[in-house]
């Protein structure tokens, strides 16, 4: 490893000091500066990160030193100001061209205040803080959002240096004339120099700088070693590698595609697409993630705007991953965006091996940054179900599911331990909140960073496969939600441009509910992308639908004041590309389920008709989300004026010629029916909404009004259960905007983690619910009247509700009264004759066709034709509580700055008490002190006001007492 005292880069966790393949980011005067000497950096804004590129604001340092004294080697000491205060002694002075100035004087010691004599200060650590009306708005950081850090020289150490070429690798062009010049310090006296080229003594001097001219010919790399020796026999060296950027150009050959194109078990070729780009180098296991002529990529170019780069690698061990990144353009470094699984620095180390074993480790010794994994010679998974007969699209029942939120282990192997649970609850369908490679590990998934790779929170390929398989064992198919509307900033698409040279995102969002970073459909590469993740998860993973996020994202046309109301309106440009990315899904899988959540009004709900109708002769036609939460909480609360409670909304309307709205009653965008039952039902008398028992007799009743009604459906994990009550008081979902709205302070952000209450499942009450809508989904596919029936009538408006279904199988009428008081009213029946009650198996003769119906609050009844068996009660054992321990688990991340997150597990409600103490013992923060129920909850530790150093975590329930290590670093 080259020994540098230029720069160097130390990740969140480890200290690494990385190989430089572009211009010092900061570059320092004296040479072999010590702490006793004044420093001036140059920092180059275009480099690192690039945040501060183009600004003309005022620039701050964050600045601190890690000395002897530190504890670990990313600990911050001395630092002079906090996060957001701004000290004249800390600003930097613009040079232009993107470059600023700063001077640690008269001597870092006496810039930091170092008066402990025993103290010595190892490295200068900094940050750029970008100042506009005092407050920050950009960091200048360097590569993947690393902290900067100088390593200065020790009193009494020998170091020798190139200050020419000024990088560990350097890119030159044949005909370059390179000045090789080095230099040593630390001691006095005489030194000898040489300059070795690929080993071969090249120049010698003595006591001065030595120097060689190289001119650069056809070699395609030069190999520089510089040795000084002092007089007192001490010796320093420093290498750098030249590398020539000659022309290597060569179609690509026939048949590659964009990633990872397996030859053999043994060789593999890689594509990247990389428009406007000049040269790439593959870093893997198999070069030590080192810069090698060896690992060029060919360029394949028909144009600046459609280049690819590729390389065949062999001599590959089969059956062994191996990591691999793309360096472009010599400061570039990304991962394959076609990457199947990926490898992070930070998040890796914090999933179980019961989840993931043995999960290939990072290679934090070579490299930073997101890596990307190859499989060569990977044995084939063995399908057992090889031609899954997928259910009709209008008798889906969906289960809506997070993995975080579902199981205390958040795993694909509890889940398909739990399918029994689900399959007696009768639904055919389940669709996972995002499972493709998002930010960190607690996640809703909505923050994706590639779309094709899977996951490693929630467990292995092959384990998500064996989901799949199990689920179609038994009927039941999965669908992914998919976000391809936008991608977080480690998108290897985002990090190969400036966001304003950037042609797979825009710069300026073009449409009203934008997060992150807005994908440009209209690019050709995005569309590729988008075609490439459907193949994907179809091919790979034997996926059988894709709920699409936010399609109203999809248009390129709306800027300006008016963003709102043309995000709204009839976009052609979003008509088209939605319709191109449902026939690549269909394409790839003729039955495959497209559904989108658009929740259009206005104009857009007039592409939701032209959707829902597209290639419908076919018998094909795109599925729409279907929100009707409001409408059902306004019944089962028991509010009705105005129409309020209208539950018609659920159904598909009747300008789609085909069934096709997914009505549900609750996602997880919206507040549980229960918390609003509990916290806002009506009542009259001793009738009482907000009482626990009569408020799930609510949701028994519509459930009655939502499965038996025709069209795809969807429910929302545990409402089978009540969820949404508890006596944790942290079952409430907070608005978009994240304020509080209805739910307490303390309660868990929006897409924070909820409680997981397998507990539900032994409650009586909670347990007839589920029993109750198993019956009522079972009934749903004992007759095709409740999908498909030939006539229908329905009265879902006013307080007493009622539908009528007709087809020759049975005929079906269901009232209910979701009023609060007693209600008689009469209704229509489709036929006269016997009726039979479902839930009683009575009788019931219906001599006319006008019955007056007399209904007690909440009572409710499903009368058919046809005489059923009667419904049975599934007492059937699932997993009811996950055993779990007293934990503490490690913040993350860890360093940290300014603010943190800490997960901890209690296996009993009971008070908890988590306080923060710095390392004298002192009480900082009080985090959590009340009542807690059994199992996982995080807690934030925000640190803004305090120093950098070392933080104790306590986590005291009970009896049990638990502690974890944190270090601020600022």
């Amino acid at each position: 490893m080259r020994r540098s005292f230029k720069y160097s880069f130390i990740s969140l966790f480890v200290l690494q000091i990385l190989t430089n393949t572009s211009k010092a980011q900061v570059t320092f005067t004296p040479s072999f500066a010590t702490q006793n000497d004044s420093i001036t950096i140059i920092y180059d804004a275009t480099q690192g990160n690039g945040d501060l590129e183009g600004f003309t604001g005022d620039v701050y340092l964050h600045t601190g030193v890690i000395t002897n004294l530190s504890s670990n080697p990313s600990e911050w000491k001395y630092v002079p100001n906090g996060w957001e205060t701004y000290l004249e002694k800390t600003k930097a002075t613009p040079l232009g061209d993107d470059k600023w100035s700063f001077t640690y004087g008269p001597s870092v010691r006496d810039f930091f205040g170092i008066t402990n004599a025993s103290e010595n200060v190892e490295q200068i650590a900094m940050l750029f803080r970008g100042v506009v009306n005092n407050s920050i708005t950009a960091v200048g950081r360097g590569p993947g959002g690393a902290d900067i850090f100088i390593s200065l020289a020790q009193p009494g150490d020998f170091n020798a240096q190139f200050l020419t070429p000024s990088d560990d690798v350097a890119f030159v062009q044949e005909g370059d004339t390179i000045q090789v010049k080095g230099l040593a310090g630390g001691l006095t006296g005489d030194i000898d120099y040489q300059i070795l080229l690929d080993g071969v003594e090249v120049a010698t001097a003595t006591n001065d700088t030595v120097s060689y001219e190289l001119i650069v010919g056809s070699e395609l790399s030069y190999s520089l070693e510089l040795i000084a020796t002092h007089v007192g026999g001490q010796i320093a060296t420093d290498e750098a590698t030249l590398i020539s950027l000659k022309e290597n150009d060569a179609p690509r050959p026939a048949g590659t595609v964009d990633g990872i194109n397996y030859i053999n078990s043994t060789t593999v070729r890689l594509s990247l697409f990389a428009p406007n780009k000049n040269n790439v180098f593959v870093l893997g296991d198999f070069n030590d993630y080192r810069v090698d002529p060896d690992f060029r990529m060919f360029r394949d170019s028909l144009n600046a705007d459609s280049t690819w780069f590729w390389l065949e690698i062999d001599g590959l061990t089969p059956t062994t991953q191996v990591g691999f990144q793309y360096l472009v353009d010599n400061n570039i470094k990304i991962h394959d965006p076609y990457s199947p699984i990926v490898l992070d620095p930070f998040h890796d180390q914090f999933i179980p091996s019961s989840t993931y074993p043995n999960l290939k480790p990072y290679p934090s010794d070579f490299t930073d940054g997101i890596v990307g994994v190859m499989f060569p010679g990977a044995e084939e998974y063995p399908w057992e179900v090889e031609n899954f007969e997928k259910p009709d699209k209008e008798g889906l029942v969906i289960y809506e599911l997070l993995i975080r939120d579902f199981f205390f282990s958040r795993n694909f192997t509890t889940l398909i331990d739990t399918l029994d649970y689900l399959e007696n609850l009768g639904i055919n369908a389940i669709e996972l909140m995002p499972v493709s490679e998002f930010d960190g590990n607690l996640s809703w998934g909505y923050n994706p960073f590639n779309h094709i790779a899977l996951d490693k929170f929630y467990g292995s390929p092959n384990e998500f496969k064996r989901f799949v398989d199990e689920c179609h064992k038994r009927g039941i198919a999965v669908i992914l939600d998919v976000v391809m509307n936008h991608a977080s900033d480690q998108n290897s698409f985002y990090q190969l441009y400036p966001i304003s040279e950037n042609p797979y995102f825009n710069e300026d969002p073009r449409h009203d509910f934008n997060v992150f970073n807005d994908f440009n459909h209209q690019y050709s590469g995005t569309q590729y992308y988008n075609k490439r993740m459907i193949e994907h998860w179809i091919n790979e993973y034997k996926i059988d639908g894709f709920r699409w996020d936010l399609t109203k994202g999809f248009t390129q046309n709306c800027v300006g004041p008016n963003k709102f109301d043309c995000t709204q309106s009839y976009n052609s440009d979003r008509v088209a590309v939605l319709k191109k990315y449902a026939d690549y899904q269909w394409a790839a899988d003729p039955d495959f389920y497209v559904i989108f959540e658009h929740l259009g009004s206005g104009g857009s709900f007039n592409e939701e008709i032209e959707w829902a109708n597209y290639r419908l002769v076919e018998g094909k036609g795109i599925m729409l989300w279907g929100k009707a939460n409001s409408q059902y909480n306004e019944a089962t609360m028991g509010y009705h004026e105005s129409g309020k409670s209208n539950l018609l909304e659920v159904q598909s309307p009747s300008e789609f010629d085909a069934r096709h709205r997914v009505g549900y009653m609750e996602s997880h965008d919206e507040q549980w029916l229960m918390f609003k039952n509990i916290s806002f039902g009506n009542s009259s008398g001793s009738y009482d909404v907000t009482e626990f028992p009569t408020a799930l007799d609510r949701m028994e009743m519509a459930g009655a009004f939502f499965f038996l009604l025709p069209g795809p459906k969807m429910m929302w994990q545990f409402g089978e259960l009540g969820y949404g009550y508890g006596d944790d008081g942290e079952q409430c979902l907070k608005p978009g905007d994240d304020n509080d709205g209805d739910c307490a302070p303390s309660v868990a952000a929006r897409t924070g983690q909820k409680p997981i209450r397998w507990d539900y499942y032994q409650s009586p009450n909670r347990k007839d619910l589920y029993n109750t809508w198993a019956n009522l989904i079972e009934l749903r596919f004992l007759s095709p009247a409740f999908t498909d029936p030939v006539d229908d009538a329905y009265g879902l408006t006013s307080s007493v509700k009622s539908f009528a279904l007709e087809h020759p199988d049975t005929d079906v009428f269901v009232i209910g009264n979701f009023d609060v008081i007693e209600r008689t009213t009469s209704k229509l029946v489709p036929n006269l004759g016997t009726w039979y009650d479902y839930f009683s198996g009575d009788a019931v003769e219906f001599a006319t066709q006008a019955i007056d119906f007399t209904l007690a609050p909440g009572e409710w009844h499903v009368y058919t034709t046809k005489q059923f068996a009667l419904p049975t009660s599934t007492d059937d054992e699932f997993i009811t509580e996950e055993p779990i321990d007293f934990k503490l688990l490690q913040n993350y991340p860890n360093p940290f700055n300014p603010t943190t997150t800490l997960e901890f597990q209690i296996p009993n409600s009971g008070q908890v008490k988590l306080s923060v103490y710095d390392i004298l013992g002192r009480e900082v923060a009080t985090l959590i002190d009340g009542r807690l129920s059994r199992g996982s909850h995080t807690a934030t530790f925000d640190a803004q006001s305090l120093g950098s150093g070392i933080y104790i975590a306590r986590l005291q329930s009970g009896n049990n007492v638990s502690f974890q290590k944190m270090t601020l670093i600022k």
